[in-house]
């Protein structure tokens, strides 16, 4: 997508990756401070989404505008080929583990907190741990797992193909 078509005569590689670099900088600063932004007003405000909802909206229209950009360039499948190849496992892997480890980082909170909430003594709160523990594994390790992996390998595959498409025209 370009907005402004600006013809650059000379262009010097090493101008070109600094500036870069501090775009990727800036974009990390800007993430740091809405999630540290959401953390205030969470812990000032209370949990209403209302409250955070500029924040949230920032950083998931900022990392979904990167993936589509990728994508569309083919640059996603590059970026996933250099991991898999420097990383001990391959990011379709790593999204899988983070699949389970939000479900059962979700499944622990959900578990504490009816045990805390509405548990009467010891062995009740054991009880309502289990119960609430395995129903939230069962609901949340399949959601998670399928939302951090399928868009994964739809984005890798359509860059791939965009990659092919570049190379034969």
């Amino acid at each position: 997508m370009k907005w402004f078509n600006f013809e650059n005569k000379h262009t010097d590689e090493r101008i070109i990756n600094t500036r870069n670099s501090i775009y990727k900088e800036i974009y990390s600063l800007v993430a740091i401070l809405c999630i540290a932004s959401a953390i205030f007003k969470t812990i000032k405000y209370g949990t209403q989404i209302e409250v955070i909802a500029t924040e949230l909206l920032i950083l998931i229209v900022s990392a979904l505008y990167y993936t589509y950009r990728s994508v569309r360039l083919g640059v996603y499948s590059d970026i996933v080929e250099v991991h898999d190849r420097t990383s001990k496992y391959p990011m379709s892997i790593k999204n899988v583990v983070m699949g389970l480890g939000l479900g059962i980082g979700l499944a622990i909170y959900f578990g504490v907190r009816s045990a805390l909430l509405y548990a009467e003594g010891g062995p009740q709160a054991l009880y309502y741990f289990m119960i609430v523990f395995v129903v939230a594994l069962i609901i949340y390790i399949p959601f998670l797992v399928t939302i951090m992996t399928l868009p994964h390998a739809w984005a890798n595959k359509v860059s791939k193909r965009r990659n092919r498409e570049e190379l034969d025209e």
